[in-house]
């Protein structure tokens, strides 16, 4: 619903490691928001999806042509599970031969520049849904997508220094396959990175203020936890910034 009515926007977060340039989970108006801030497609390195609903990878094929100057200079990675591709694929065909094509898996690691990228664990969600490590000169950036809790996943993502993590609800719906508010929390203590972000927030999140959320959540664990808003960027050290929108 807060996708539906764009409470909060949809574009996903754009990552700047070591000058490489990749897009996070462009969902619906990812586009729009790119130019907005001001930012350039064409400096995008890569494009990466997590998983294949739609408030992940809609823009996906116009953030592609973006890219790739409407498929004219092909160039780039777009790094995708393998449903993304195969069964009712999001990725059009048309769209595939501008652009290196990756598959994720569980254990892969690939290289973008300086940059090393692993995906260490297989989240439980309705599709094929992966994890991922960015590993940079400054440290290493967890990112736990859409998820249900389950006891493995704290340890995939031990030693990371910074972590975002999607939490969706206050209480579990177990119709509803994402983390609950004290899940996020019992992951964060768990994996005690330097600093934690809260992002993809539901009605009930919004409605119980995530900043407060993320102030209640650093009391708690001794980590500094911030709540993410439209348009915040992040610097984690000196050179290393992430957009948000």
């Amino acid at each position: 619903m807060v996708v539906l009515n764009q409470l909060r926007k949809s574009g996903g977060f754009w990552l700047k490691l070591d000058n490489v340039n990749i897009l996070q989970d462009p969902g619906p108006g990812s586009l729009v928001m790119v130019h907005q801030l001001r930012l350039k497609p064409r400096d995008l390195d890569a494009i990466m999806l997590s998983h294949r609903h739609i408030d992940h990878s809609n823009d996906v094929n116009v953030i592609t042509e973006a890219m790739t100057g409407g498929g004219f200079q092909p160039r780039g990675r777009l790094i995708v599970p393998a449903d993304c591709l195969n069964s009712d694929p999001v990725v059009l065909q048309y769209i595939r031969p501008f652009v290196g094509i990756t598959e994720m898996k569980k254990d892969l690691e690939i290289t973008l520049g300086e940059v090393k990228i692993g995906f260490p664990v297989q989240t439980m969600h309705p599709v094929e849904t992966y994890g991922i490590i960015y590993s940079f000169k400054e440290g290493r950036l967890g990112y736990i997508p859409d998820t249900e809790y389950f006891p493995e996943l704290a340890g995939a993502y031990r030693g990371v220094d910074f972590l975002i993590i999607n939490v969706v609800r206050m209480k579990t719906d177990k119709r509803i396959r994402h983390l609950n508010m004290d899940e996020a929390a019992k992951l964060i203590e768990e994996i005690h990175p330097k600093r934690a972000i809260l992002t993809h927030f539901g009605l009930q999140v919004l409605k119980a203020n995530p900043e407060l959320q993320a102030k209640n959540i650093s009391e708690r664990t001794g980590v500094d936890v911030m709540a993410a808003h439209d348009g915040m960027c992040v610097n984690f050290e000196k050179k290393e910034t992430e957009k948000w929108f």
